[in-house]
């Protein structure tokens, strides 16, 4: 059982290691052509295929699902699509600093959802885990200026439903499907409902040239092959209110690459982040 939790601790942190890759992976596409909405449709779009490829070779090309497990992904996948889109579309309203630090109240929504709703018992531990949390969160966080009621009402929006989705997920009856064909069916239905969305709504903005592409490419390698694969391996072995606690380590993601890669300097504020999200996941790991 604590070999498990162990394993399932580290596929989220690892999960988020790659997710928070993601800004500066968007940026290259912002800035070669994609807007926000596109880079989401391309993110599903070629993490679909690559996961389907990766399906193939491990369960020899089956991705055959049950009607009731085909409805259950679709509903899953709305929230999914939802959240994203919520998320991305709050970076056009305010600093994606703010925004970072608005959706990731999502592991409150866990908690008083899981504690209101599923009568889940919520233990001194998790609670000191989430002040931790949301402490290094607001540490991270530097204003910029850009405040926006649009885009806080977004970004927390997205937080929200992110919430509600990491719940269903657990009550589901998918909850135990492999985590490479869960993700799978999530990236064909977020890619197909977004696909939509930005057909009527006009907002298709493909990439001008290689560099657009191949940032969109990397975005679907690291984000929906590798990210959301550990992510829901992680889910299924933890559960939802650890996982989202641990999920605090991708905007940490964003501050080592913003020292590491963008030549940013690494304040007391940064190294306070740090330590608190590091202190949260050991002891989450122990509990």
């Amino acid at each position: 059982m604590k070999d498990s939790r162990i394993a399932g601790s580290v596929s989220v942190i690892l999960s988020a290691v790659l997710f928070g890759l993601m800004p500066l992976i968007t940026r290259v596409a912002y800035a070669n052509g994609c807007n926000p909405f596109t880079a989401a449709f391309l993110r599903f779009l070629f993490g679909s295929g690559m996961l389907f490829l990766l399906i193939r070779g491990i369960r020899h090309g089956s991705v055959r699902v049950s009607r009731g497990e085909l409805l259950h992904l679709l509903g899953l996948s709305a929230f999914y699509a939802v959240f994203l889109m919520m998320l991305y579309a709050s970076y056009l309203y305010i600093g994606s600093g703010l925004a970072t630090t608005l959706h990731f109240t999502y592991p409150i929504f866990v908690i008083v959802i899981t504690a209101l709703f599923l009568r889940a018992p919520v233990s001194r531990v998790h609670v000191l885990c989430l002040a931790l949390c949301a402490a290094g969160m607001l540490l991270i966080y530097t204003p910029d200026g850009r405040v926006n009621l649009t885009g806080i009402v977004l970004a927390a929006g997205s937080g929200l439903v992110y919430s509600v989705y990491i719940v269903l997920v657990r009550l589901s009856r998918v909850k135990e499907m492999p985590a490479v064909l869960l993700s799978f069916w999530l990236s064909v239905f977020a890619a197909a409902e977004i696909g939509i969305f930005i057909l009527v709504t006009g907002n298709v903005s493909l990439p001008a040239n290689a560099a657009g592409w191949g940032a969109s490419v990397l975005l679907a390698l690291t984000a929906n092959v590798f990210g959301l694969v550990l992510f829901q391996k992680g889910l299924e072995l933890v559960g939802g209110v650890r996982a989202s606690l641990l999920s605090t380590f991708e905007p940490l993601t964003g501050v080592v690459v913003g020292v590491c890669v963008l030549g940013e300097q690494l304040t007391a504020r940064s190294v306070a982040a740090i330590a608190c999200i590091l202190l949260s996941s050991v002891l989450l790991i122990r509990e």
